[in-house]
């Protein structure tokens, strides 16, 4: 093997390969695990978007009728999942629950998103009395247990829906601020950004248009963990009568505690919502995973010099054989 082909080959190595987000989709599209989670995501979405089209009864529809000698019927050909114990088609239940896990997800973790960013962004760039004031009231809302600080959140406005939403976008929002600040602050003192400072571009524009674009991959992936740590603490919100308090609202959590005296007759109605919360929380943890190994430039290195050491393996071999 030649030195001329080494050094080719190296070259080849070291050619652009589209920019970050287009080299990091290839690697995602690549990951199983990743298309398992978009999958489950892609399922999960489908059933909270056409519910009424795919829901064969409403979900407060009720006839006493099944019930009657009994709570509670199992799964029969008219009714997939069974019925609950007022006679509630339990697959309708389902569809419908989606949508609440669902909207209220993705609100809230916009709202700690949104929150957070502006925080971090600020605490990260300008440093000094304004970094120390909001990083020790951030660690403060991290010094409290997320759930608990959720439940005396919802405590103080009073259970419901949008109380919920605000409760796990309150305690989303420590989170995301200390994250950004970190990736703000490794940014901060880079080339490029040196370079804007001495042409006399202003800092509100280095902020958000040179360094967020760069400190934004970390949030990204912890937004899709937020995600399932959300419908989680939704369910357990739910569970514990500070959902909704409509005892008829089609909500996973809500549905857990309505069959607490029935776990032992009709077991299957607290396994359905029970499934349906792993398979949505599993989802999004599996995409959180992929982009994380597809954003990570540790990875990202790891995955080149295994490139590289494969490649001149193969020249050596090559060249050997020619011998």
């Amino acid at each position: 093997m030649s030195v001329a082909e080494l050094e080719a080959h190296e070259v080849a190595l070291e050619a652009a390969t589209g920019g970050l987000w287009r080299d990091a989709f290839r690697r995602l599209v690549r990951n199983p695990a990743a298309i398992l989670g978009f999958a489950l995501v892609a399922i999960f979405i489908v059933a909270a978007a056409f519910a009424p089209l795919l829901a064969p009864y409403a979900p407060k529809e009720q006839n006493l009728l099944l019930v009657a000698r009994g709570c509670c019927p199992g799964p029969s050909h008219k009714h997939w999942l069974g019925v609950d114990q007022l006679g509630r088609d339990v697959y309708s239940r389902i569809l419908y629950g989606a949508r609440f896990s669902l909207i209220i997800g993705i609100v809230s973790v916009s709202i700690g998103l949104s929150v957070g960013l502006v925080l971090g962004s600020i605490a990260g760039y300008v440093g000094g009395f304004v970094d120390t004031l909001i990083m020790r009231c951030m660690d403060v809302m991290l010094a409290i247990p997320g759930l608990l600080f959720a439940i005396g959140i919802v405590a103080i406005l009073n259970p419901g829906l949008y109380q919920i939403m605000i409760a796990i976008g309150v305690v989303n929002v420590p989170i995301f601020a200390r994250l950004l600040r970190g990736s703000v602050l490794a940014q901060r003192e880079n080339d490029f950004v040196l370079a804007a400072r001495a042409v006399g571009v202003r800092r509100p524009v280095i902020l958000f248009s040179h360094i967020l674009p760069n400190a934004i991959s970390p949030v990204i992936v912890q937004g899709t963990l937020a995600m399932a740590t959300a419908i989680i603490d939704v369910a357990g919100l739910g569970f514990l009568g500070l959902g909704p308090q409509d005892p008829a609202t089609p909500e996973w959590g809500t549905m857990l505690t309505d069959v607490n005296d029935y776990l032992q007759s009709a077991p299957f109605l607290a396994i359905v919502p029970g499934i349906a919360i792993v398979i949505s929380v599993l989802g999004f943890n599996l995409i959180g995973d992929g982009l994380r190994e597809a954003l990570d430039p540790k990875l990202r290195g790891r995955v080149g010099r295994f490139r590289e050491r494969k490649a001149f393996w193969f020249l050596g071999r090559r060249a050997a054989s020619r011998a």
